[in-house]
């Protein structure tokens, strides 16, 4: 069986869940927390790490790893995979321009937002991690918290610039979906394409899209937020881009979700 190497609650790692998913691709999911995930990546790929797309590193998540040996390091690359010869998620160069787009405008931002809010409140990513992963693991996480936490803000380069730079570029992107939209029940034609499922899945963080609503991970309960971050997520939720992103959950994803 192929092994899926994942940070368990990474939108990008969501994204490649949904397509094997939606395919009904036979896989074992590896979920990690922060900085294991990367460890693990380099045991799977020894030491090679991956082909590092523009918004992530050598040893980012996901991992695809084929029976016949192959490895796949792009959440995109294991999209492609799972559809295999159906051409209805990929089905010519524009939906392949919005997926682009997508994992390079909309996705870095929610995430940085979610991990500002995450380190904001104590204990909320080690909670993140007890939800998601093996006991052993989240213990061993937990008790590197208080070392890791400024490795963490650094990596995702946290600054009050950057978040205010994040939540300018979402609300931008929301809204050009949305006009998008307008014309359309999806982002590209009258069906449901890699395009609609990127968007959905990158939004997820700042939308806090539960997994009885079809996340394939859990992500931080809104009544674990403060005001702020529980007044961006009603924004989020509210928007028509936002609502777009949640109907994708309840007609494509949940029906879809692998009952692990």
């Amino acid at each position: 069986m192929h092994r899926l190497i994942t940070l368990s609650f990474s939108h990008y790692n969501e994204k490649a869940r949904w397509a094997l998913d939606r395919f009904s691709v036979p896989y074992r999911e590896e979920p990690y927390v922060p900085f294991f995930c990367s460890m693990a990546v380099a045991v799977a790929t020894r030491g090679r790490g991956g082909t590092a797309d523009r918004t992530s590193s050598r040893y980012s998540t996901p991992v695809l790893l084929l029976d016949d040996g192959r490895v796949l390091t792009d959440s995109t690359d294991i999209a492609r995979f799972a559809a295999g010869s159906d051409d209805s998620l990929f089905p010519n160069d524009e939906v392949e321009s919005l997926v682009d787009h997508y994992g390079d405008q909309l996705g870095p931002y929610t995430r940085m937002l979610a991990y500002w809010h995450a380190l904001r409140h104590p204990g909320m990513i080690e909670q993140l991690a007890a939800d998601n992963v093996s006991p052993r693991q989240a213990w061993l996480f937990r008790t590197l918290m208080p070392l890791a936490r400024s490795n963490l803000k650094r990596f995702v380069n946290l600054t009050e610039a950057s978040r205010d730079k994040a939540m300018v570029r979402i609300r931008e992107e929301f809204d050009a979906t949305a006009a998008r939209l307008e014309q359309s029940d999806y982002l590209y034609g009258d069906y449901f394409t890699a395009a609609d499922l990127t968007f959905a899945a990158l939004a997820s963080p700042v939308l806090c899209t539960t997994s009885e609503e079809g996340y394939g991970a859990v992500l931080p309960s809104r009544d674990a937020l403060d005001s702020e971050g529980a007044e961006l997520v009603e924004e989020m939720r509210a928007h028509p881009a936002g609502r777009f992103a949640l109907r994708m959950y309840a007609e494509e994803r949940r029906r879809v979700l692998r009952i692990r």
